[in-house]
């Protein structure tokens, strides 16, 4: 019926709810290639970079893998500063997490909203 299983079509029909949340979940520590997004060890776990706690969703953009010791450490605090307080912070990761946060937000409006800025929409 399709000519791959990857097909956007055929992952609507053909994934359980189950499956489809395993794979979600698999493309997440594939794009970290298994590795805690904090520390760069072996992931165990996805944590909400905004935690729950604080209206973080649970969308790609707000879970990053993380060994279990990261995971339970942060718990509900702001990734921000508990992540520049550890030992192991490190800049290139700090940087790759918050291109991870904002890799899919996209411009709505022309010129990235200068018409928003102060003054821009007084007639």
């Amino acid at each position: 019926m399709f000519a791959s299983a990857d097909e956007p079509l055929a992952l609507l029909v053909e994934l359980t709810p189950k499956l489809a949340k395993k794979r979600f979940r698999e493309e997440i520590y594939k794009a970290w290639d298994g590795r805690c997004g904090y520390c760069g060890e072996e992931a165990t776990s996805l944590d909400h970079i905004v935690p729950r706690f604080k209206s973080g969703s649970s969308n790609c953009h707000n879970l990053l893998p993380a060994c279990r010791r990261c995971n339970a450490n942060k718990g509900s605090e702001d990734m921000e500063s508990w992540y520049m307080q550890q030992d192991f912070f490190c800049s290139d990761r700090f940087k790759m997490i918050k291109k991870w946060m904002n890799r899919n937000i996209v411009s709505l409006f022309p010129d990235d909203l200068e018409w928003l800025k102060p003054g821009l929409t007084e007639a």
